[in-house]
């Protein structure tokens, strides 16, 4: 008998959204190792996406971006993310967190292409002590939905140091315009404190509302059905999210806890006929100019849109 791959959470809501026996084939895709097909698309990547747990248990996602050599998977049960080729900035809270916090969830997504992988797992320091290395716990590839495309250079060979990071409690004007008009996002989500996972969301411009200077209010369209995000928001609230200004190379990082929020479907709803929304409820902010070294091109805008 194969074992289940996924935890109370993400049954309950797969059941919820009558959605079991879809969730149970695309499960059958999750692993403890990269695919040996996939390990060249890690190491190709000039950037992650990570989870990581600061002192109080809350959920950061950062992007983190090196020159070429930055991302190594050598093998299938090992990632490596060597800091002597980190361009992005050098203090993101990420770099804090993981010190005091094994526990990491990765999503490697190639814009251009809409490829992306989800690796999750411990961290430790590299034996060569050139970064970090994440033993793969969980390794599964992702459909190409709602992904607008984009290409990204690596402009710069150095890492940014001691980027000033500007922290608040609530969404400013500022904050509210470049949520309203973003049209991707990452959340970062955990059942327990030691299995973190990244997810991509997008849409077109506001499909993200803001609610009030403290809640935003997010549709969840359909998917690969597993609900890894919101299984994860079941049966624990806690979130992070994060918004990317690909002008300005400017990273808005949120954490704070979610609700899950399904009503009655409806083919003209917002969230595509799912019914299902999330909201997200603000306990801190972090803006940093902690991506000034890529330079982002936008193509197009996915055709799944709602």
């Amino acid at each position: 008998m194969e074992k289940n791959p996924f935890h109370s959470g993400e049954l309950k809501v797969q059941a919820l959204a009558g959605e079991t026996q879809i969730a149970s084939r695309n499960g059958r895709l999750i692993a403890d190792r990269i695919p040996n097909g996939a390990l060249k698309f890690v190491d190709k990547q000039p950037f992650v996406l990570a989870a990581s747990l600061d002192e109080e248990r809350s959920i950061w996602v950062s992007l983190l971006a090196g020159q070429p050599g930055f991302v190594q998977a050598e093998t299938p049960e090992v990632v490596q993310l060597d800091t002597t080729h980190l361009v992005s900035a050098d203090n993101d809270i990420f770099w804090t967190n993981v010190g005091n916090h094994p526990g990491v969830g990765l999503l490697f997504i190639e814009l251009a292409t809409r490829r992306r992988l989800k690796v999750n797992g411990p961290v430790t320091v590299a034996p060569d002590g050139t970064g970090l290395q994440v033993n793969v716990q969980e390794c599964f590839p992702l459909c190409p939905r709602y992904i607008q495309r984009r290409e990204v250079a690596v402009t710069t060979a150095t890492r940014q140091t001691n980027a000033a990071a500007e922290t608040g409690l609530h969404f400013t004007p500022a904050l509210q315009e470049w949520i309203s008009g973003a049209d991707t996002l990452f959340v970062g989500s955990g059942h327990d404190d030691y299995h973190l996972d990244v997810g991509h969301r997008g849409g077109n411009p506001g499909f993200v509302q803001i609610l009030d200077e403290n809640t935003l209010l997010i549709p969840d369209y359909n998917g690969n059905s597993m609900f890894n995000s919101l299984g994860n928001f079941s049966v624990n609230p806690r979130a992070g999210l994060l918004f990317v200004n690909f002008e300005t190379g400017e990273a808005l990082q949120l954490t704070g806890h979610a609700e899950l929020h399904f009503t009655e479907p409806d083919a003209d709803d917002a969230t595509g006929g799912t019914g299902r929304y999330w909201q997200f409820h603000l306990h801190s902010s972090r803006r940093q100019a902690s991506l000034t070294g890529l330079n982002w091109t936008f193509l197009d805008y996915s055709p799944f849109n709602v």
